[in-house]
């Protein structure tokens, strides 16, 4: 059988929601609205969305409270008949937390509501909507284009490994790398460690630098450091940025022994990229930075450039787990900051997670 993601109308635009929320029927858990404006039909299907706001935080795998919530709907109109495709849930601060769905969807899967439900009568103003709406009308649905969120990868073997944060990767269509001469190479995702927020990526590219580990991988106290990576892209452009600091603690948020803390200011797009010392050798990954604004709101103090990153000895652990043969070394002597950014360009690519599914995610650990 046939599916309907075949047909072309499982496709979903998810930043043009419109104003014209309609409250429906909820139960006593929240409060449900349907987006009449966005209400969408093609080839006798209709595609809506219901919004539901928690009256009280709901507890997620991940963590974080879900507050509100999108659920997408496709629908039969002629049969009475309808499914959930897609749902996202959003945070206190109405970042996505998580969005779940299925590619495609069989006919066969759509069925009548539970009588007297928010989704039947959400169904039926949804129904009446398309209706009205003329033939071929501009909010047919249509194909999204792809988007893409950006993140920074080291480049560990020649053979084409790459590390990156697993955060960057995460619900990815495809991933891309693009290297400093904007020269662009598909890539897949080898091996994930969620926990631990690491991804090891092969691409289908050959590269004459590699990075170099320290051989002594833990931090020490106080040492200088240097970050490269690809921030904020969009606003700083396509090529690597570089940044100075040194090691402010050995461990991470709550004494988190896989992680440290820097003081390398962070941005957007600079999860992934290495951490390099005084001799360009790699001595951690770049993976997050903390919250200012949500620390003020609950201790009433404005925490200033607290950055992290994961530290080398977890990050080789990783590595040698995938039995990936990368390079090690003794600490050598110290390089002038020009050689550190250059050694740590050569060895740092773009990662690119595309999309087709809609607008790209909000994903966690703020340095993303």
């Amino acid at each position: 059988m046939r599916s309907i993601a075949a047909l072309g109308i499982l496709t979903w635009a998810f930043g043009a929601h419109a104003a014209d929320w309609r409250a429906l029927r909820s139960p006593a858990e929240y409060q449900a609205t349907i987006d009449l404006d966005a209400v969408k039909s093609q080839q006798g299907l209709t595609q809506f969305t219901v919004r539901r706001v928690y009256i009280h935080a709901q507890p997620h795998a991940s963590g974080k409270d879900i507050h509100s919530a999108r659920v997408h709907y496709l629908a039969d109109c002629k049969a009475n008949t309808v499914t959930q495709v897609v749902i996202q849930n959003f945070g206190e601060d109405r970042k996505q937390v998580e969005m779940r769905g299925r590619k495609t969807v069989k006919r066969s899967e759509l069925a009548p509501p539970k009588e007297g439900s928010e989704v039947a009568e959400a169904l039926r103003l949804a129904c009446a909507k398309a209706a009205a709406l003329p033939p071929g009308d501009s909010k047919a649905l249509a194909k999204p284009p792809a988007r893409s969120a950006t993140g920074t990868g080291i480049v560990v073997t020649r053979e084409g490994h790459v590390l990156t944060n697993e955060h960057v990767v995460r619900q990815c269509d495809s991933v891309e790398l693009v290297d400093d001469l904007n020269a662009r190479y598909k890539a897949s995702v080898k091996a994930v460690d969620a926990p631990r927020d690491l991804a090891l990526l092969t691409a289908e590219t050959r590269s004459a630098d590699v990075a170099i580990f320290r051989r002594d991988p833990i931090p020490r106290l106080g040492e200088s450091v240097t970050t490269v990576g690809y921030p904020l892209v969009a606003v700083l452009g396509t090529r690597p940025s570089v940044g100075f600091g040194h090691v402010a603690s050995i461990v991470g948020v709550r004494g988190n022994p896989a992680q440290m803390q820097i003081s390398v200011p962070m941005q957007r797009g600079a999860s992934g990229g290495p951490v390099l010392d005084q001799s360009g050798h790699v001595i951690g990954v770049v993976v997050s930075k903390l919250d200012a604004l949500k620390l003020a709101e609950k201790l009433g103090d404005l925490a200033q450039n607290v950055n992290f990153a994961i530290r080398g000895d977890t990050v080789r652990a990783f590595l040698e787990a995938q039995r990936v043969d990368f390079l090690v070394s003794d600490a050598g002597a110290k390089l002038e900051n020009t050689e550190l950014a250059k050694r740590g360009a050569q060895v740092t690519v773009r990662v690119r997670c595309l999309r087709t599914a809609g607008a790209a995610a909000d994903l966690p650990a703020g340095a993303k």
